[in-house]
């Protein structure tokens, strides 16, 4: 029994940790789309340039996501993850003392490549190490902490910004990811079988066969889709700015209600999807993101542009497709699954960015808008297909 507490309270520890170092990989992502004005000002940018960055740094962190699983069959995830965002962490610091924009670009592409490994290691560590009972309150956690990050960076950023310019700013926030990864690396371990490596990791022939599994195939056509809406928010700043015309302290705080949605709707849709079936819930909240993105042409008032962002941002249906997927294959699978789910998305996200921006410096943000609200709308016919493993007689058994 004793035993048994020891083991739970490393399980709890590990993932706590996992869910905090997902929230400071956070604060330095969060805080790109304030800096950016000032990067493209020093660099001379246009849009479509800032597109080519974030889809070169986009396909950086998700196309490498389907490999990092690769490692678990000599590391355990919480080394992967730790040494991940350490490298991560490191390449920002180094692009704050860029001489130039190549030196920028570079540095921010291989920062990148270390961020991979958190989102896919990270929900496979959750998933193992929780409880299948709580497992949607948990990996709403998981994004909701994090989303928290992303609500009170761009003011911190801010702030920073006007006081000692990007490349100071960028630097403080990374800060926090460089210790906590060190400290999971060398102080923090999970139970055993958590900890444990594995042969099956990054297996051809399991991931065939999970691939005729409905509910992968399912949300892997709902995650394509989706991720062609990526990308957009880092243009929104901007939006509220050039054309909405606030100043920057006002762009912030827009940008961080809609984010600050985000910190709310992860975990209660997590928690709902604990009690009821899933499917209505995913279906739900993308016709209201749907329409969101839709009314954003229309409402341009401060508080009412207000009231439109935070419901943007509660609706989130990602927390729900993950709880899904975690109980639609096994154990050993979970690191390949997630892997797969978030190459996916950030890999085909990794040219969604550069074709918003184009959209938007050709023909507008107001065509952009109704581009993102379509691509939403389609993404809900895979989610039709998507069953309840929970109600399945064919509901995995963990091994």
């Amino acid at each position: 029994m004793i035993q048994e507490n020891k083991e739970e309270q490393k399980s709890s520890t590990l993932v706590w940790s996992v869910i905090f170092l997902h929230q400071f990989n956070h604060v330095i992502s969060g805080a790109m789309p304030i800096l950016y004005p000032d990067i493209m000002g020093e660099f001379s940018l246009s849009y479509s340039q800032l597109g080519l960055i974030r889809s070169a740094v986009t396909f950086a962190q998700g196309f490498p996501q389907m490999f990092v699983g690769f490692f678990r069959r000599w590391f355990s995830g919480r080394i992967i993850i730790g040494v991940g965002n350490f490298f991560n962490s490191i390449m920002n610091v180094l692009a704050t003392l860029s001489s130039g924009f190549l030196q920028f670009f570079g540095f921010t592409v291989l920062a990148g490549l270390g961020s991979s490994t958190q989102h896919p290691i990270g929900a496979s560590l959750i998933s193992a190490a929780t409880d299948p009972s709580k497992r949607g309150r948990m990996l709403g956690l998981n994004q909701a902490i994090p989303s928290l990050a992303f609500s009170f960076t761009p003011l911190i950023a801010a702030y920073l910004l006007t006081r000692m310019g990007w490349r100071s700013a960028l630097s403080i926030l990374s800060v926090p990811a460089l210790i906590l990864s060190i400290v999971i690396i060398l102080f923090v371990k999970g139970r055993s079988s958590v900890e444990a490596t594995t042969k099956d990791a990054l297996n051809w022939s399991k991931l065939k066969e999970s691939l005729q599994n409905r509910n992968v195939l399912s949300i892997s056509l709902l995650r394509s889709v989706m991720a062609f809406r990526m990308g957009v928010r880092t243009f929104l700043p901007l939006y509220f700015i050039d054309i909405l015309g606030f100043p920057p302290e006002t762009s912030s705080i827009l940008y961080s209600i809609m984010l600050f949605g985000g910190v709310f709707g992860p975990f209660f849709w997590g928690y709902m999807s604990d009690r009821v079936n899933r499917k209505p819930l995913i279906i739900g909240i993308m016709v209201v993101s749907s329409l969101g993105y839709f009314f954003l042409n229309y409402v341009k008032e401060f508080w009412s542009l207000a009231i439109l962002l935070f419901i943007i941002g509660f609706m989130v249906q990602t927390v729900i497709v993950q709880s899904v997927l975690s109980d639609s294959v096994e154990r050993s699978q979970l690191d390949q699954m997630f892997g797969l789910y978030f190459t996916i998305g950030f890999t085909i996200s990794s040219f969604s960015s550069i074709l918003f921006g184009y959209i938007v410096e050709i023909f507008g943000f107001n065509l952009g808008f109704m581009y993102i609200a379509i691509i939403t709308a389609v993404s809900i016919l895979p989610a039709f297909f998507v069953q309840e493993p929970r109600n399945s007689k064919t509901t995995v058994i963990r091994k």
